[in-house]
């Protein structure tokens, strides 16, 4: 079945400061967990994945709670100034707290290698032109009456719809329910800065819609190792060339 829909990065702040209303309030909330699974990105440059229960927002930056025992490089409550709903992890014993970077909800969909699609995700996607029956999420593809065409897109909610995630397209947006092949091959979530709060997903997938003055193949190694944060100092540009790595930050993205 597929996930719900959140349209954009405020109405899922929104959400969770709902969610934490009907906590305190003794409400059943065991839905939230299956209609709303987020992914982030977290301190090391990896993602993370948790619902709901497990972020929350403040002065509008997002945090992740743990009670990882193993856990490293952690805040704690005495670094906060909790008040009102966010009192309630103070009933929590040993709480670890990390800043981390919102990177897309969960669309419902899985691409043909069973890999769960997140908005941000970059896909090789085969979409129909004349659908027939559309896919309802998970595996399911669409049944069309004739063919469909291959692109390189990006995943994204749109605008104010709530019905469906969408391929964002140069000419419009298409809704996932006319996927009749999908594959992962990268996401949106490169050259990071490590101030940076937050990514703006809408941004990155149009930009990918208009490939014109885009170097598509750096881009598209940059994307397949993303999430991935532009090296800070000399000696961490040093290492990766020991490592015989790529310095991606050094590709341009756009042709002169």
């Amino acid at each position: 079945m597929k996930a719900k829909v959140m349209c954009c990065y405020q109405d899922f702040q929104e959400e969770v400061e709902h969610f934490l209303d009907d906590f305190l309030m003794g409400v059943d909330t065991d839905h939230y967990f299956d209609e709303i699974e987020v992914r982030f990105i977290k301190a090391d440059g990896t993602f993370g994945y948790g619902s709901v229960f497990d972020l929350f927002f403040y002065h509008d930056l997002l945090f992740f709670w743990t009670q990882d025992k193993d856990a490293k490089n952690y805040m704690t409550l005495n670094d906060f100034e909790l008040s009102g709903r966010l009192q309630y992890l103070e009933v929590f014993a040993d709480v670890k707290i990390y800043p981390v970077i919102f990177a897309g909800f969960y669309t419902g969909y899985i691409d043909d290698a069973g890999r769960k699609i997140y908005t941000g995700d970059v896909v090789k996607a085969t979409m129909a032109t004349n659908i027939k029956l559309p896919s309802f999420g998970g595996r399911s593809r669409a049944k069309v009456y004739g063919g469909g065409y291959t692109t390189i897109v990006g995943i994204d909610s749109f605008a104010d719809r709530n019905d469906d995630y969408y391929y964002i397209l140069d000419n419009c947006p298409l809704p996932m329910k006319y996927t009749m092949a999908v594959r992962i091959i990268g996401n949106v979530f490169y050259d990071l800065n490590y101030d940076e709060l937050s990514v703006n997903i809408a941004n990155r997938c149009a930009m990918l819609a208009y490939p014109r003055d885009i170097n598509a193949r750096n881009l598209h190694i940059k994307m397949a190792h993303a999430p991935y944060f532009a090296s800070r100092t000399w000696q961490e540009k040093a290492l990766k060339i020991l490592k015989d790595e790529p310095i991606y930050e050094d590709l341009p993205l756009t042709t002169s």
